[in-house]
């Protein structure tokens, strides 16, 4: 007998129907959610006059555009500024805020003469790894926007 009093109807082929169509549905979702690019390691020459200068402006507009920002991607972060060039490279840490003892997630560290910018750590070849290089490369080109 047919569903519904519809003897055409098969209750096995409408639930396969209805279940592929929820599958497209959920594929198509999935990707539209990937259309953003995927971090990677930066290695970028910028027009500094030093690399703590570099990391003092990245530092002072990723706290207004990273950390205080509300931005979903960085909550639960914090970040640490080490400038003092008498011991090692300076850099910026990005951590976690509950963990400030553990291994940084993002290093953004600045070398040399001229200035290259480099980016590294588990943070780096996500999302949020992207949306930070990309702002360090607009910054870096003299831009001061989030």
């Amino acid at each position: 007998m047919g569903f519904a009093g519809h003897s055409g109807l098969n209750l096995r082929r409408l639930v396969r129907c209805a279940t592929g169509a929820v599958l497209i549905t959920a594929l198509s979702l999935l990707t539209a959610c990937q259309t953003e690019p995927m971090g990677g390691a930066l290695n970028l020459e910028v027009d500094a006059s030093n690399p703590v200068a570099a990391l003092q402006n990245i530092n002072s507009n990723g706290a207004k555009c990273w950390m205080r920002s509300g931005d979903r991607r960085f909550r639960g972060l914090h970040m640490i500024p080490e400038l003092d060039t008498r011991v090692g490279r300076p850099r910026l840490l990005i951590m976690r805020s509950k963990n400030q003892q553990g291994l940084p997630l993002l290093v953004i560290e600045a070398t040399g003469s001229p200035t290259t910018i480099s980016t590294y750590g588990p943070l780096a070849s996500t999302q949020t790894g992207a949306r930070v290089n990309a702002d360090i490369m607009r910054w870096s080109g003299g831009a001061s926007e989030c």
